[in-house]
Parts: C-alpha cells; sequence; structure tokens
C-alpha cells in the first residue's frame, strides 16, 4: 500500500510541475528570423477549452536608422493576412511540453508541432518537424515580450 502511495504522490507531483511549466508558456512572445536575427513579430499564446492557441498579433520591420517599428497597415504585399494567422493548432499539454500542429505561414504547410518553456532564459523552444520524434524539422527561440 505505501509503495502506490508513494507512486501516486510522486506522479501527481511531476503532472503539477508540467502543468505548471505548460501555464507559463501562456502570454506574449517575441518570434524573429532565423537568417537575420530580426525582430519580426509577436504572438498571442492562450488557453481555450483544453488546447493552446498562438496567433499573431503584431508585424515589425526597420525604420531608416534601424529601430524596429510595428508594421502598419496595408502591409506590404507580401505579408497581407499575415496578423491573425493561428500557428497553432490541436496543440494539448503533455507533461512539461505542447505538443500538436503548428502552421508555418512562409511555406503555407503545417508541421508536426512541440514547444518548450526555459525557465532559465524564460523563452520558448519552438520546433516544427515533419515526423512526430521531431528530428526532420527547425527550431526557433521566441523571447517573452516585455
Amino acid at each position: 500500500m505505501t509503495k502506490k502511495l508513494l507512486f501516486l504522490v510522486l506522479f501527481m507531483a511531476t503532472a503539477m510541475l508540467g502543468q505548471a511549466q505548460v501555464s507559463k508558456m501562456i502570454g506574449q512572445w517575441n518570434t524573429y528570423d532565423d537568417k537575420t536575427g530580426d525582430l519580426r513579430s509577436t504572438v498571442k499564446i492562450y488557453e481555450e477549452k483544453g488546447t493552446y492557441e498562438a496567433v499573431i498579433t503584431t508585424l515589425y520591420e526597420k525604420d531608416a536608422s534601424g529601430k524596429f517599428k510595428v508594421m502598419k497597415a496595408p502591409y506590404a504585399k507580401e505579408f497581407e493576412g499575415v496578423v491573425g494567422t493561428h500557428l497553432f493548432k490541436e496543440m494539448k499539454a503533455d507533461g512539461d511540453q505542447l505538443k500538436g500542429k503548428i502552421y508555418d505561414p512562409e511555406s503555407t504547410k503545417t508541421y508536426n508541432g512541440k514547444v518548450s518553456y526555459k525557465a532559465k532564459t524564460d523563452e520558448l523552444s519552438v520546433r516544427g518537424s515533419l515526423d512526430k520524434a521531431g528530428l526532420l524539422g527547425r527550431s526557433q527561440i521566441w523571447k517573452r515580450k516585455k
């Protein structure tokens, strides 16, 4: 009986720790261009009915002085319709990660997705991959918007 109780307590503690990590993913995050490292967009992550959603809320562009500013509508034709795009599909908490599908507006394709929270740096590791194991894909780091 004692071993069963100990196992149950450890299982519950692990599940609660994972849920705490996932809840820290809720909020606004800045994304960056893979090639240049430039600020690209702000994404809002929220929970709705047991799934996690991510929507692009803001796009950025460099001004003449090299500082980033909010891209105003009408957007350049290549970015038309990007604000409001939902990036996460069927994302659900799985331990201390989110797993599901992730949409890439640049390629207009949907991939297997996995999101992990890095507590030390307050960043998200967002990975899209062709396979469910996550071997064939790419990752991005999103930083919390301050």
